[in-house]
């Protein structure tokens, strides 16, 4: 898999996600919003099925046409009219905190730790490094660190869960075993003697608050020793918590309610154009690290055909330039500048970061409109929640753990 193409890829992605977290809506139901192990189980039939895919030629970027004009430089007031901002009504959801949340995360979060005083028992999750060898040698496939692997689960190949009882965290064991006679993911070792030398890291452990004592805190490797300390860092937690999620509801609320009560009087198609191919472009990274090409992928991950998928883009291209374009005519309201110094320095200190050699290569891949308006986009946030008033919905929600 090229993951330097996909990180890539996904810094496009990225850039306008600030825009997608609030204008969405459009494409929330899709189906292609399938959890990662799906796509994973759904792509190795794809790759079964697809025994031929050429990659798309190269295709000419939007925002280098010779007619292409750049949001910084529309007439934005000739294509938004803003509403009087300051006046909206804005309210935004906090979630609970109550003794009940408290204590569930407490359970998840705060209770959870690695044993390291006894021995690795039947029914134990544990945390292991190994290394399998035949003859000597490292085969494919048999490497791994920070493993998580249930005793008794049947998850490996027969010995190596019953090999690990009794090992104490800490120690290594080299387990002598012999692949069954069919072994399907390797048929090369079907049936071969190997060793495979295992780390036990730890233990998984866990306790739940209204039973814990201060000796099974300790046996964890918790920092508490009594129920008082892990209660207050509980509370902080979610309360802390409870203080963001408000934060990211209040901005989505204000961008949200500030589009819907805007005027288009058009919005340019080519630079929904523009959206499309940039969303594009990191779909067909990742089709690629699959083998296959976009249709492929569309079909196989979603179920959608190609023209439900490139109308499902358009509805969501089109509500992020929607986006794009009243976040453009608060810069110029407010007298927020973004000069090309700024762009471009902060697009040198990333470059790195996201696997290019230089800020110039990363605005080129990115697309200079896109890569401009995420550093826009966050100060025009950042104003806004300076003069537009959000107020506090009642909610029963409890603080995500």
């Amino acid at each position: 898999m090229n993951f330097g193409k996909l990180k890539k890829g996904k810094l496009a992605l990225m850039c306008m996600a600030a825009a997608v977290a609030v204008s969405m809506s459009a494409c929330g139901d899709s189906k292609a919003d399938q959890e990662t192990q799906e796509t994973e189980q759904t792509m190795q039939t794809v790759e079964q099925e697809s025994t031929d895919s050429t990659p798309s030629t190269e295709q000419e970027r939007v925002g280098d046409r010779e007619d292409y004009v750049g949001l910084q430089d529309l007439e934005i007031e000739d294509y938004v009219t803003l509403p009087d901002y300051t006046d909206m009504k804005v309210s935004a959801a906090r979630p609970a905190v109550d003794d009940g949340t408290v204590e569930q995360y407490i359970d998840s979060e705060l209770l959870v730790g690695t044993i390291m005083d006894r021995a690795v028992q039947e029914g134990d999750v544990t945390d292991i490094d190994f290394v399998g060898k035949k003859d000597g040698v490292a085969f494919d496939g048999g490497t791994a660190s920070g493993y998580r692997l249930t005793i008794g689960s049947g998850g490996v190949i027969p010995g190596f869960e019953a090999g690990l009882v009794g090992v104490m965290p800490g120690e290594t064991v080299d387990l002598e075993l012999t692949f069954p006679e069919s072994y399907d993911p390797n048929p090369d070792l079907a049936g071969q003697e190997v060793v495979f030398t295992v780390t036990v890291n730890g233990i998984e452990g866990s306790a739940q608050y209204g039973t814990v004592t201060p000796e099974e805190m300790e046996s964890l490797g918790l920092p508490y020793r009594t129920k008082e300390e892990v209660w207050e860092a509980g509370k902080k937690a979610v309360e802390q918590k409870a203080d963001e999620t408000f934060e990211a509801n209040a901005k989505s609320a204000v961008v949200q309610k500030l589009v819907e009560e805007s005027g288009f009087q058009s919005i340019p198609e080519y630079l929904v154009e523009e959206e499309t191919q940039n969303y594009n472009l990191y779909m067909e990274s990742i089709a690629a690290m699959y083998g296959v090409d976009l249709d492929t992928f569309v079909t196989g991950m979603s179920g959608l055909t190609r023209e439900e998928y490139d109308s499902q883009v358009n509805e969501m291209c089109t509500e992020i330039v929607k986006q794009y374009m009243v976040m453009e005519a608060v810069a110029r309201a407010e007298g927020i500048e973004i000069t090309d110094e700024m762009i471009h320095g902060q697009a040198d200190g990333e470059a790195a970061e996201y696997g290019y050699a230089s800020g110039d290569e990363l605005i080129s891949d990115v697309g200079f409109t896109t890569y401009r308006m995420s550093i826009v986009q966050d100060k025009v946030i950042g104003r806004l929640m300076e003069v537009v008033p959000v107020g506090e919905e009642e909610t029963q929600q409890a603080a995500d753990s």
